[in-house]
């Protein structure tokens, strides 16, 4: 920032190599209006992997960013041997107008609440393992009606099992008279009340619960929070009322069957790839700055309804896989082409609800998005 000041209005520039951070997440709309206020961008590098022959290399993901005065001179982007010139290189370095994407609460556009899911702050006594689930119900049958399958994004995406003792108020009773749950809650009670946190102790009061719910009987989407930048498509998922989501993953209850298909794009994709944070190299997604600020136009029931079909298409086509797991169905190399054709067949879809004519490129989506997101929060603070 000091820098900038001191080039200001001058013909000097500097350039600087940083971890890819700068340009994603939180810190874009923190520290570039500071410095694209009276200078801009003249060159930059996209994110590539810095490694040497150090001892441990860790191996960072890096960019090179150069700043100058703002002028009418020629802009150029890399990307590896790759370079091409640009109208305007903005802090997220793609070639578009500057924008600064800022975390929010609710959805920009009309679609449906995303939350977390529900925190067991149990000290690991009300989730149990498959075989303590087989010797749980071969002693006490009755206990079935207290079991729930458990699932964070690792279960989903690695295809584990797990499972949560999920105890509504009306079978406490039945749990205190079952020696291994009424020992549980007994545990979970302890584990609550020894906290350092008040809010956690508050908690030791209702022990045969979750410390934080937000489940709802419905079906769900499940989102996980953490994906590999090498996936074309973060793997969404659909369960049931009966699966109970855990905190490790995102979660949107009761949604409209075509919220899928547009988490699911690659129009999103494009959107997640650009704005989310990285933790290492993967992909850490978010409500407040993946899906929240995420624009998307509102569309007829009609067009609703064909990205409802292209959604049944996409989970038809996993189902042909019951032996892989949704990383591996996801895994670029190992792909099934058919879940490949109609995840590119719903992308058509989707990009349709935007405008007739399809992208041609990444860049091209985000050029649209970033414009479209603007103009969203302009018209929003009209209202």
């Amino acid at each position: 920032l000091f820098r900038s000041d001191y080039i200001a209005e001058t013909r000097a520039q500097f350039a600087f190599v940083s971890t890819n951070s700068i340009s994603q997440g939180t810190q874009v709309a923190i520290l570039w209006p500071h410095i694209l206020e009276s200078l801009e961008i003249g060159f930059a590098h996209q994110s590539f992997k810095w490694s040497n022959n150090a001892k441990g290399n860790a191996g960072v993901t890096c960019v090179i960013v150069g700043i100058r005065d703002t002028s009418g001179k020629q802009k150029q982007l890399f990307n590896g041997q790759i370079s091409h010139s640009a109208k305007n290189i903005n802090p997220y370095l793609v070639d578009s107008d500057n924008v600064f994407i800022k975390d929010r609460k609710k959805p920009l556009s009309t679609i449906p609440k995303l939350t977390f899911g529900n925190m067991p702050n149990d000290g690991g006594n009300l989730i149990i393992s498959t075989s303590e689930k087989a010797v749980l119900l071969s002693d006490y049958p009755e206990a079935g009606k207290m079991i729930r399958r458990y699932l964070g994004a690792d279960e989903f995406l690695k295809g584990k099992e797990r499972w949560c003792i999920w105890i509504p108020d009306d079978l406490l009773d039945l749990a205190m008279q079952i020696p291994t749950i009424s020992s549980r809650i007994d545990n979970v009670r302890a584990f609550r009340s020894s906290s350092n946190r008040k809010a956690t102790q508050l908690l030791s009061d209702r022990p045969h619960k979750f410390g934080e719910i937000r489940h709802i009987e419905s079906d769900a989407i499940i989102v996980p929070f953490h994906s590999s930048e090498r996936r074309e498509y973060i793997p969404f998922g659909i369960v049931t009322n009966e699966t109970i989501v855990s905190n490790a993953a995102g979660v949107i209850y009761d949604p409209p069957t075509w919220i899928f298909a547009i988490t699911s794009s690659r129009m999103h994709m494009t959107w997640v790839r650009a704005v989310a944070g990285r933790l290492e190299t993967r992909i850490r997604y978010s409500s407040a700055l993946c899906y929240n600020t995420f624009p998307f136009p509102e569309i007829t029931e009609a067009r609703k309804a064909t990205l409802e079909d292209h959604v049944f298409k996409v989970l038809d086509e996993r189902e042909h896989h019951p032996e892989k797991t949704m990383a591996e169905l996801y895994d670029p190399d190992k792909m099934p082409d058919g879940l490949r054709h109609a995840h590119h067949e719903m992308d058509l879809v989707v990009e349709q609800c935007y405008r007739p004519r399809p992208f041609k490129s990444d860049e091209e989506r985000l050029k649209y998005l970033f414009k479209l997101y603007e103009d969203m929060i302009e018209a929003e603070k009209r209202k």
